[in-house]
């Protein structure tokens, strides 16, 4: 249990460290996390996985929180076969967040997924 406690802190850290084009840059997927819901109440963001890559951003940065929290819950459970499920889902949100991220869904047909 102990070598897969870290492998889940080492996951979270790695997540959060992900490289994104944003802008005229490029920036961590974490400093988006952070700044992400601050530019959600004043309104400067929009939500969706179909749009532009930077449209897409800051919904992948909330999933990826989520599948985050998801993780540190995990962390906590003492039961196995708890433990395994919760990082199973808390790695496939991670995973779908980074597809977000890196497939452009408007132009999406299915001869070419």
């Amino acid at each position: 249990m102990k070598s897969i406690n870290r492998l889940i802190v080492l996951t979270i850290i790695l997540n959060f460290l992900i490289l994104i084009g944003v802008g005229h840059g490029f920036g961590f997927l974490g400093i988006i996390q952070i700044i992400g819901p601050n530019e959600f109440i004043r309104g400067d963001v929009k939500f969706g996985l179909t749009g532009s890559h930077v449209d897409r951003v800051f919904t992948a940065a909330t999933i990826a929180t989520v599948g985050q929290i998801i993780l540190v819950i995990a962390y906590f459970r003492k039961v196995p076969t708890q433990k395994f499920k919760t990082v199973y889902v808390g790695l496939f949100i991670l995973f779908f967040s980074f597809f977000i991220l890196s497939i452009e869904f408007s132009s999406l047909t299915i001869d070419r997924f």
